[in-house]
C-alpha cells in the first residue's frame, strides 16, 4: 500500500468523507468570514448591542443581544422536530433543507438597507442550523467505522476551525478596506459552491427511513426533560457549557469591537489564533477520545474555558489577549470530538438523529437568555460583567463532568 493510501486510511479519507470534508472546508471558510463581520455588520445597519445579544436571542448590544438570543432559541427549539426528520427522511435530504435555507438568508442580508431586514435572515439561519447540527454529526459518524467515530468527528469538526487559519484575516481586511456587505457577498458565493459539492459529493448513510413519526416527537421532548438515567449528567453538562459559552460568545467579537477599540483585522488576528489552536488540536484528541474515552477531555476542556475566561475579565493587553484565545481554542479542540463522541456512541445509529435534535432542543430553550444577559451584564460592568458570569456557571458544568464515566 502506498504513502497516501496509507495516509487515507488513517484518516478515513474515504467513501463519503472526502466529499464531506471538501464541502464543509468550503462553507467553513465563507462563515468564518461572516463570524467575524456579521455584528459590525448588524451595528452598520442601525443596531444596537441588545439587538445583537437578541438575535442570537432573535444588535447596540441590545439589539445585538436580542438577535443572538431569538437565534438561539429558534435554532434548537425546532430540533425537536427536526431530529426526528433527518432519522425519517435521511441525512442528506435535510442537509440539502439546510443549505437553501442558509442561501436564502445570504441574499436578503447582502440587500439589507436597515437592522430590522436581519430579522427575518435570523429566522432563515436559525431554520437552516436547526436542520443542519442533528444531521451533520451523524452523517459523519456512519461514513466511517464504528471505532473510528471520535476521527470522524474531528474531522467535522476541523472544516469548521480549518479555515479560520486564514478566513477571518481575509474578511477583516476586506471590510476594512472594501466594505462589510462585500464580505457578505463571499460568504454568499461560497455557501453556493458548498451546496454543490455536497450534492454531487456526498451519499445518504441511513440504511433504513421511515415516516415521520409525530408521536415520537412528543416522546423526545418528554425523554429529554426526564432523560435516562445514564445520560443525565452528559445533558446537564452540555446544557451548562452552553450556557457558560452563549453569555459572551454571542457577543464577543461586538464587545471587543465596542469596549477596546479594536479594529476587524485585529479581531481576525485573536479569532485566528484560537481557530488554529483547535485544528491542531482536533486529530490528535479524536484519536485520544477513542483510545481513552471522552470523560477526561471534557473536564479538560472546561478547565480551560474557566481560565480563558478569568483573563478575559482581567486583562485588556492584546498580546495577553491572544494567549488566552490559545486557551480558548484548547478547550473547543478538546470538546468538540469527545462530547460528540459520548452521545454517538450512546444510542443506536437509527436514534442519533433524534438524540442530537432533542438535547440541543432542550439546550437552546434554557440557553437562549444567556446573549441578552451578556449584552445587559456588559453594558453595566463592562467586559468583566459577562466573563465573571461565564465563569460561575462554568464551574457548575465542572462538577458534572467530573461525574461523567466512559461509555
Amino acid at each position: 500500500m502506498g504513502y497516501i493510501d496509507k495516509l487515507r486510511d488513517s484518516l478515513s479519507l474515504r467513501g463519503n468523507i472526502p466529499g464531506l470534508i471538501a464541502s464543509g472546508l468550503i462553507e467553513g471558510t465563507a462563515w468564518q468570514m461572516h463570524e467575524l463581520v456579521w455584528q459590525p455588520y448588524i451595528i452598520s445597519l442601525g443596531g444596537s448591542m441588545a439587538i445583537i445579544g437578541s438575535m442570537a436571542i432573535i444588535g447596540s448590544m441590545a439589539i445585538i443581544g436580542s438577535m443572538q438570543s431569538l437565534y438561539t432559541l429558534v435554532t434548537n427549539g425546532l430540533q425537536f422536530v427536526t431530529g426526528e426528520l433527518c432519522d425519517s427522511w435521511g441525512r442528506k435530504t435535510v442537509i440539502n433543507g439546510y443549505y437553501l435555507a442558509s442561501i436564502a438568508g445570504l441574499f436578503i442580508s447582502v440587500y439589507a438597507r436597515d437592522w430590522r431586514w436581519l430579522i427575518p435572515v435570523i429566522v432563515l439561519y436559525s431554520i437552516a442550523d436547526s436542520l443542519g447540527e442533528p444531521s451533520f454529526y451523524p452523517i459523519f459518524a456512519e461514513s466511517v467505522d464504528a471505532k473510528r467515530i471520535g476521527l470522524s468527528i474531528s474531522l467535522l469538526s476541523l472544516t469548521w476551525f480549518l479555515p479560520g487559519l486564514y478566513s477571518k484575516l481575509f474578511a477583516g481586511y476586506i471590510g476594512d478596506n472594501v466594505g462589510l456587505v462585500n464580505v457578505i457577498k463571499l460568504v454568499l458565493v461560497g455557501e453556493v459552491a458548498a451546496t454543490l459539492v455536497f450534492f454531487f459529493g456526498v451519499e445518504e448513510t441511513l440504511k433504513e427511513r421511515k415516516p415521520m413519526d409525530w408521536a415520537a416527537v412528543r416522546r423526545n421532548i418528554v425523554g429529554v426533560i426526564n432523560p435516562r438515567g445514564d445520560l443525565r449528567d452528559v445533558y446537564l453538562l452540555s446544557i451548562l457549557d452552553r450556557f457558560s459559552w452563549s453569555i459572551n460568545g454571542g457577543i464577543l467579537v461586538a464587545m471587543l469591537y465596542e469596549s477596546l477599540g479594536l479594529s476587524l483585522l485585529q479581531i481576525g488576528v485573536l479569532m485566528t489564533v484560537a481557530t488554529a489552536t483547535t485544528s491542531l488540536a482536533l486529530i490528535p484528541v479524536g484519536n485520544l477520545v477513542d483510545r481513552y474515552g471522552s470523560p477526561v477531555f471534557l473536564r479538560a476542556s472546561v478547565l480551560l474555558a474557566i481560565a480563558s475566561f478569568a483573563g478575559y475579565a482581567v486583562f485588556r493587553s492584546f498580546p495577553v489577549l491572544l494567549v488566552l484565545q490559545v486557551f480558548r481554542g484548547l478547550a473547543m479542540g478538546l470538546w468538540d470530538p469527545s462530547y460528540n463522541s459520548f452521545l454517538a456512541k450512546a444510542v443506536p445509529e437509527q436514534e442519533r438523529g433524534s438524540l442530537y435534535g432533542s438535547i440541543n432542543g432542550l439546550r437552546g430553550i434554557i440557553v437562549f437568555p444567556a446573549p441578552l444577559i451578556g449584552a445587559y451584564l456588559f453594558e453595566g460592568f463592562g467586559l468583566r460583567g459577562p466573563f465573571t458570569a461565564s465563569i460561575a456557571v462554568s464551574c457548575l458544568a465542572l462538577v458534572m463532568a467530573s461525574r461523567l464515566k466512559n461509555e
